[in-house]
Parts: C-alpha cells; structure tokens; sequence
C-alpha cells in the first residue's frame, strides 16, 4: 500500500491529535477528583475560616460574602454555612461575587493553587 506524503501527514496529525485530546481528558479528571477532593474535606457545617479557603480570601470579605443576597446559613448552629449548599451558592454566584468584591478566581486559578 503506497501513501502520499499529504497522507502521512494527515496520518500523523491525526495520531498527535488523539494523544493530545487523550492527555487533556485525563488531566481534566484529575484536576475534578482534586477540586472534589478539597470539597469533601470540608465539614458539613462550615466555619467562617473554611468559607475563606473556599472562595481564597481573608476573613473581613468573608464578612462582606456571608452578608450577600441569598448566601446559605444554617438555623441550628450560628455562624455555621451548610457547605453543599455554599459550594452551590457559589457556583451559582461567580458573576455576581466578580462584580461586588472581585475576589472569586476562576476554576483553573483555584485548581492551580491547590496543587501548590
């Protein structure tokens, strides 16, 4: 069987391509399974210093975060967030945190400073 060059090219571009998006795959698992691994440590009931490693900021904009619209406390406990429903306030708030503090990174930030 006799190729042509353009053939090859293609042939090995294509190949590059599959490793590549391979290698992407795998690499956005890993950083989900680090993301959710971070998430799953936390208490369920969250204390202002874990609200601060969430959203990786000091404890006097946790002060200012806790007081926004909508942000989820939990009744029994004072000074207690339920972190489900913070981590989900939170992802359901990024435009809205970027425009009042401006403090939220995005996803790739935060997971890049996890793995430091």
């Amino acid at each position: 069987m006799n190729l042509t060059i353009d053939e090859l090219k293609d042939a090995l571009l294509n190949a590059e391509l599959a490793d590549l998006f391979q290698k992407a795959y795998k690499q956005g698992i890993e950083d989900c399974r680090e993301s959710m691994k971070f998430e799953l440590s936390l208490p369920s009931n969250l204390k202002k210093e874990h609200v601060a490693q969430i959203f990786q900021c000091e404890l006097p904009t946790v002060e200012k975060i806790i007081r926004m619209d909508g942000f989820p406390k939990c009744h029994a406990l004072t000074a207690r967030y339920p972190r489900d429903k913070v981590l989900e306030w939170r992802d359901k708030n990024v435009m809205y945190m970027n425009s009042r503090l401006g403090i939220y990174m995005n996803e790739n930030e935060s997971l890049r400073l996890l793995r430091a």
